[in-house]
């Protein structure tokens, strides 16, 4: 095995939605002694597997994951709660001997627990929830953020206005503090721990055929039953349920759409996040960008080894030529 360079404690893989960024990071765990810590906020739900594209269960067996299906579903898991859970598990890690490798692409879990934001820790108010989401019903899809725009364009910017979880606690922590939650979570200048930063990119075109290619490999192993599963056990009004994935499987169970729509309608909301995730990452000189320029990450092999770091196999990003184009309604 290639020695760890003292200079960082944990790797860090972070990236735009379907770029490969899980499968460069199990490698690296497997084969450098690490273990896998979750930097998503919707792979910390139970239950959600499918449609958050979670590590399957052979590599779940494979290499130690952390944070992952740590949550209820029915539950708020809070970003001060993720960050006391995280660094349990760094600990952990570091006193096993092990090199973490955090893997996701939710930009505020990262910076958070990298950069030492100041999180308000404000307990959850159900009562006020309750009245939110009876406003959303009521005056329509986009309410509430459209009042967070007001409040907090900054904290509003940030957030998808379909994600009604976080656009909630965005406005109780406002009702609680009186301050905007973006002034709040202030950024101190330098890394908590010495890390080792890497980013994933490719070209925008390839990247939406990797997109393409998810969406149709979730039909296929079963999102439409995993949607059906949560609806029957949780109810439709599950806020997760509102989230990417979840929320067009939905419409079409739902009769208002055929599949390929609700497929094309995943395509483009995917596309939409996976350029917010980049907007948010370039904006952080402390990462290193591996450009998927090719098919595969064999050119930057050279750079990992000088960093410490081994990869025994080809991280293949390349374009699946056995898409459906009939169940995505392509002729």
């Amino acid at each position: 095995m290639s020695e760890v360079k003292p200079h960082y404690r944990l790797v860090v893989v972070a990236g735009p939605t379907a770029v490969g960024k899980s499968k460069l990071a199990f490698e690296l765990a497997r084969d450098n002694q690490g273990e896998l810590l979750c930097a998503d906020s919707r792979q910390i739900y139970k239950e959600l597997d499918i449609g958050t594209a979670k590590p399957s269960r052979a590599e779940q067996a494979a290499v130690p994951h952390h944070l992952f299906d740590i949550a209820d579903p029915r539950e708020t898991f809070t970003l001060v709660e993720y960050l006391a859970a995280a660094e349990i598990a760094l600990a952990d890690i570091w006193q096993r001997g092990k090199l973490p490798v955090i893997v996701g692409g939710t930009g505020l879990y990262l910076k958070s627990l990298l950069y030492a934001y100041k999180i308000p820790e404000v307990a959850p108010q159900i009562e006020l929830r309750q009245s939110l989401l009876a406003a959303e019903a009521e005056q329509g899809e986009g309410h509430l953020h459209q009042r967070l725009s007001q409040m907090d364009p900054v904290a509003a910017a940030r957030l998808h206005p379909n994600d009604l979880r976080r656009v909630v606690r965005a406005l109780e922590v406002i009702a609680a503090t009186g301050q905007p939650i973006s002034a709040q979570q202030s950024r101190e200048a330098e890394l908590r721990y010495p890390c080792l930063y890497l980013g994933l990119s490719m070209p925008r075109p390839r990247l939406e055929v990797r997109i393409e290619q998810r969406i149709v490999e979730m039909i296929q192993t079963g999102l439409i039953d995993e949607v059906k599963s949560l609806r029957e056990r949780y109810g439709a009004d599950l806020p997760l349920l509102q989230t990417l994935n979840y929320r067009e499987i939905g419409d079409y169970l739902d009769g208002k759409m055929d599949l390929p729509a609700a497929m094309q309608a995943m395509h483009i909301h995917t596309r939409q996040y996976a350029k917010r995730q980049m907007t948010w990452f370039r904006k952080d000189a402390g990462i290193h960008w591996l450009e998927l320029d090719q098919t595969n990450l064999a050119e930057h092999d050279p750079w990992l080894q000088s960093q410490g770091l081994k990869r025994d196999t080809v991280l293949n990003v390349g374009l699946n030529p056995e898409l459906s184009p009939e169940l995505m309604g392509r002729h």
